[in-house]
């Protein structure tokens, strides 16, 4: 298989995992009543839109022989968002098993992206994506540490709710 071949189906393989975490959280926002909940799933989804976009513009640009443009910056200058996790907040996520299901499916795909990602990042040539996949990692590790404390924060509340006790 050619080298821009497998360029390709690596960009189609991200985008596929980025499209995966637009419909897992704005499936999430859509069950959430709370709005500081609804704020944080839809946020997460048009991040991932963004990266949705960004990989699409390589993915044309390489298909057309085009070098690809350096994103770098405008991923940078990309704010994030910090969701104010307040107790609330970690309690609607724990009582509601879609949203607290949609939280262990993002970390997944998270995982996921971060792995190829780095892949990605380690076996291409190009100073661009390169620096691109890089920064992608970034990016998607500070979701799954986001999401993460999340969970364990939520973890207590859907044991409660729910009457369990952890083993």
């Amino acid at each position: 298989m050619a080298m821009k071949e497998v360029l390709l189906n690596s960009l189609k393989k991200a985008m596929q995992g980025e499209m995966d975490s637009v419909t897992l959280y704005k499936n999430a926002a859509s069950q959430a009543g709370d709005p500081q909940v609804k704020e944080f799933f839809d946020e997460r989804a048009d991040e991932e839109r963004r990266h949705y976009n960004y990989l699409l513009q390589y993915h044309q640009e390489i298909s057309n022989g085009l070098e690809p443009s350096n994103l770098s910056n405008e991923l940078n200058a990309e704010k994030g968002f910090n969701p104010i996790i307040s107790e609330a907040f970690v309690k609607r996520i724990g009582e509601n098993q879609v949203l607290f299901s949609a939280i262990s499916t993002a970390l997944l795909l998270e995982k996921d992206a971060i792995d190829h990602y780095g892949k990605c990042a380690r076996d291409t040539d190009s100073i661009t994506l390169k620096s691109f996949y890089e920064l992608l990692v970034k990016w998607e590790t500070k979701h799954y540490d986001d999401l993460l404390a999340i969970q364990k924060e939520a973890e207590t509340f859907y044991w409660e709710i729910n009457q369990f006790e952890p083993l």
